[in-house]
C-alpha cells in the first residue's frame, strides 16, 4: 500500500469470508507481507483474500462512492485538523465527518479546500482525547485522483455508515435533512427488540470455501443403470458442507442447459430418466457442486442418448443425432448406414463408382474402399475382412458404420438401452462454467396454461384489477432453481393478471458482501418480453451469510410505487432469513417492524415465497399476515428439483 502499517497493529486475515486464525499466519510489517503457516491450507485458486486493520491517522481509502481520510486523533482541545489526502477536492464539495461513529452536522464544521484543513465550530465539542476522526467526500467531486484500487480497503466497502453517507449524498441539498421520496412513508426508528434464543439460533455461520477439484478428479460418480431407465449419483466426500448445493446438470447436443436437478449430496441419489421428459436426442449429464459465493466444481460430462422409439436404431456423431433417408439396419450383427451421409459426417470425401459398385472415402492420409456385396475392404491398400458386406437397400448403398468410423479414427460405442450407435471423432469438450448454464426456455406456448405452476397461478387469481407488481428476488447461488422457475413461468403469470398491470424487479444479495451488487432494480414495464429479459440478466452468485439484505430490497420496492390508481403488490422470494437491525445492528438499515409499517402505510399487498418453516418463514409471515398477502412454500417454486 502507499502507507505502512505500524508494527504490532492487529490484523485480521480472511479468505472468501472465512477468517484465518491469527496463529495460522504471521505479519512482516517492515516488508508489508503476510505468510500463512504450513498448519493451514493455502488459499485455493481464485479465492478472494483480504485483511482488516484499525484506522490510524493519515490513512486514506476508497469506500464505495466515497473517499475516506483518517484525521489525527482527538486530544480534547484541538479543533483544526489537517486533511492528508492525495486528491484535490473541489470547492463546495459535500463532506461528512464521523467522530467515534457519531455523524456530525455540516453546520458543525468547515473545510478549507485550498489548505486542506477541517475546523470544528465552537458550538460543537472538541473531539475528546483518543477520539477516532474520519472525514469523507464524494469521488465525483475530486480532480487529479490516483487509481482507487491503490488504496482500497475491502472491509470499508459495505460499512453501514458509508452506505448511509452515500444515500444522504444522493438526496440532498443538506446532508442533515434528507428529502424523502414523496410516495413513501419513511420508517420511524424504534428501540431494538431482542428476539428469543430460538430465533437467534439461525445465525450467520462462516462459509466454507469450495475446494473440490473439477474434471476427472471430481469426487463423485454418475452412472446409468443397465436398462437405461434411471441414473445414480454417488459423492465420495467425507465432509459435505451445508453451504454447498449439488446438482445433476443436463445439456442438449447444442450444449444448452435443459434440466437442473438438485439432490441431497449426503445420500446415494437415484432418479428416473423418464421424469426428465427429454425428447429423443443426445444429452450431456454431469454433477456440479456450488458454494454460496458462486465457486463451483463439476465432473466430466457424459454423453447419454435418449431414444423414445426403441423400434428405430439411432446414430449419433459427435453428439448430434443423424437423420438418414434410409434408417440404420442391423445385418449379421453389423449396423449398416447410408455411405455418403456417414462418411461426410465423419469429415471424409466420397466417390461412387457405379460401374464397379465401389465406394471410396478419403480423409487426410487415409483412403477406404468398399464394394457392394463384398466383405473385402481396403484401408490404404491393405485388405480388411468385414463382418457384413455393404449392400443396396431401397436404392441406398449401406456400409458398416463401426468399420468406417474406426478406420477414420473415431471411437464407436453401441448403447443397447437406447438402441443407439454413439460415435465421437475426438474427446467431447462441454463447458461446465456457471456462465454456460442459463436454463433453456421451455415451450411456453405448449406448457403455459396447462402446466402453469400453482404458486404464480394462485397469486394471479388473487389479482382482480390493474396492479403495479414488484418481484423482489434473492439471487444468491442457492436460489438458482427458483430463479429459473420465475424466468420460465413469469410470462404465463403476466398473461393471467388484469390488463393495465405493470411489473418491476428488485434483486438482492447480502448487503455485507463486497464483490457483487447488493441491490439491482429494473423499472416498471407492461412488456412481458422486457420483463423476462430483465430477469435473464440476473446471475445467481454470492451470499456468504445465511441471512440476506431482503429488508433493504423491500424498502427499495416500496419506494418505486407511484401514486397511480393501480393496486400495489410485492412478490417476495427467498430461501433465507433477512438481516433485521433489531437483532443484528450494523448489518441492516431496517427492522421487520419498520418494513411492516412501510407496507401498511403505503397500502402494499405482500406475498412471500419462502421456506415452510424456520426464521425466514416467521419473519415473512408477519409481513404477509399484516398486509393481505399469502405465504407460499419455496419448494414448490423450483424447476427440476428432485429430493
Amino acid at each position: 500500500m502507499d502507507y505502512s502499517i505500524k508494527q504490532g497493529t492487529p490484523i485480521r486475515l480472511y479468505s472468501n469470508l472465512t477468517e484465518i486464525f491469527p496463529g495460522d499466519f504471521s505479519v512482516d510489517y517492515a516488508n508489508s507481507t503476510i505468510t500463512i503457516s504450513d498448519t493451514h491450507a493455502a488459499p485455493y485458486p481464485g479465492s478472494k483474500n483480504y485483511i482488516e486493520f484499525p484506522i490510524e491517522p493519515d490513512m486514506e481509502w476508497s469506500a464505495g462512492k466515497m473517499w475516506g481520510v483518517a484525521l489525527p486523533n482527538g486530544d480534547g482541545l484541538s479543533r483544526t485538523f489537517k486533511i492528508k489526502t492525495r486528491n484535490v477536492i473541489k470547492e463546495g464539495t459535500k463532506t461528512h465527518l464521523i467522530i467515534d461513529n457519531t455523524h456530525f452536522s455540516p453546520s458543525d464544521f468547515t473545510v478549507d479546500y485550498v489548505n486542506k484543513t477541517l475546523t470544528i465550530e465552537n458550538k460543537a465539542p472538541a473531539p475528546p482525547f483518543g477520539a477516532k476522526i474520519e472525514f469523507y467526500y464524494n469521488k465525483l467531486d475530486t480532480i487529479d485522483t490516483e487509481p482507487s484500487d491503490k488504496f482500497s480497503i475491502i472491509s470499508f466497502f459495505r460499512d453501514p455508515r458509508i452506505i448511509q453517507l452515500e444515500a444522504e449524498s444522493k438526496m440532498a441539498p443538506t446532508v442533515s435533512e434528507p428529502v424523502a421520496t414523496p410516495s413513501v412513508d419513511e420508517p420511524q426508528v424504534t428501540q431494538p427488540v431482542i428476539e428469543s434464543k430460538e430465533d437467534q439460533a439461525v445465525d450467520e455461520s462462516a462459509e466454507i470455501p469450495l475446494s473440490i477439484p473439477s474434471g476427472e478428479n471430481f469426487p463423485g460418480t454418475f452412472t446409468i443403470n443397465s436398462s437405461g431407465t434411471s441414473f445414480t449419483v454417488r459423492l465420495k466426500m467425507k465432509n459435505i458442507q451445508p453451504t454447498y448445493t449439488s446438482y445433476v446438470m443436463v445439456k442438449n447436443s447444442e450444449e444448452q442447459l435443459v434440466k437442473r436437478i438438485q439432490f441431497d449430496p449426503e445420500t446415494t441419489f437415484s432418479y428416473p430418466l423418464s421424469n426428465l421428459n427429454l425428447s429423443t436426442g443426445g444429452y450431456y449429464f454431469y454433477i456440479k457442486m456450488m458454494d454460496q459465493s458462486g465457486n463451483s466444481a463439476a465432473s466430466v460430462p457424459q454423453f447419454i442418448p435418449i431414444n423414445n422409439n426403441k423400434a428405430q436404431v439411432l446414430v449419433f456423431i459427435d453428439g448430434k443425432l443423424q437423420q438418414y433417408e434410409q434408417p440404420a439396419t442391423s445385418i449379421s450383427g453389423s449396423m449398416l448406414v447410408p455411405f455418403r451421409a456417414v462418411f461426410e459426417a465423419l469429415g471424409a470425401k466420397v466417390k461412387w463408382d457405379g460401374a464397379t459398385k465401389t465406394v471410396t472415402a478419403t480423409k487426410g492420409n487415409t483412403t477406404i474402399k468398399l464394394t457392394v456385396g463384398s466383405r473385402d475392404a481396403y484401408i490404404n491398400g491393405k485388405l480388411v475382412r468385414l463382418n457384413a458386406a455393404p449392400r443396396l437397400i431401397n436404392g441406398k448403398v449401406m456400409v458398416p458404420i463401426r468399420f468406417v468410423s474406426e478406420a477414420l479414427g473415431a471411437k464407436v460405442k453401441w448403447n443397447i438401452a437406447a438402441q443407439s450407435v454413439v460415435i465421437f471423432l475426438a474427446p467431447q469438450q462441454v463447458l461446465t462454467t456457471n456462465e454456460s448454464e442459463q436454463l433453456m426456455d421451455e415451450d411456453e406456448a405448449n406448457t403455459e396454461p396447462q402446466l402453469n405452476p400453482a404458486i404464480l397461478n394462485n397469486i394471479s387469481n388473487t389479482i382482480t384489477k390493474s396492479s403495479d407488481i414488484v418481484f423482489v428476488i434473492d439471487v444468491t447461488s442457492s436460489m438458482t432453481g427458483t430463479l429459473d422457475y420465475v424466468r420460465q413461468k413469469v410470462k404465463g403469470f403476466v398473461d393471467l393478471v388484469p390488463s393495465g398491470s405493470q411489473f418491476a424487479v428488485v434483486a438482492f444479495r447480502d448487503i455485507n458482501l463486497t464483490a457483487d451488487k447488493d441491490l439491482e432494480y429494473f423499472d416498471f414495464t407492461a412488456d412481458k418480453s422486457k420483463l423476462k429479459g430483465n430477469l435473464n440478466t440476473l446471475r445467481p452468485s454470492a451470499g456468504g451469510d445465511l441471512k440476506e439484505s431482503g429488508l433493504e430490497a423491500i424498502q427499495l420496492a416500496v419506494s418505486k410505487f407511484s401514486k397511480s390508481s393501480n393496486s400495489k403488490i410485492i412478490i417476495f422470494i427467498t430461501d433465507a432469513p433477512v438481516h433485521d437491525k433489531n437483532t443484528a445492528l450494523g448489518k441492516a438499515r431496517f427492522s421487520v417492524d419498520e418494513i411492516n409499517e412501510q407496507l401498511q402505510k403505503n397500502g402494499v399487498i405482500f406475498n412471500a415465497i419462502v421456506p415452510a418453516s424456520g426464521l425466514a418463514n416467521k419473519q415473512m409471515k408477519k409481513l404477509v399476515d399484516s398486509n393481505q398477502g399469502t405465504l407460499y412454500d419455496i419448494k414448490d417454486a423450483k424447476l427440476n428439483l428432485a429430493k
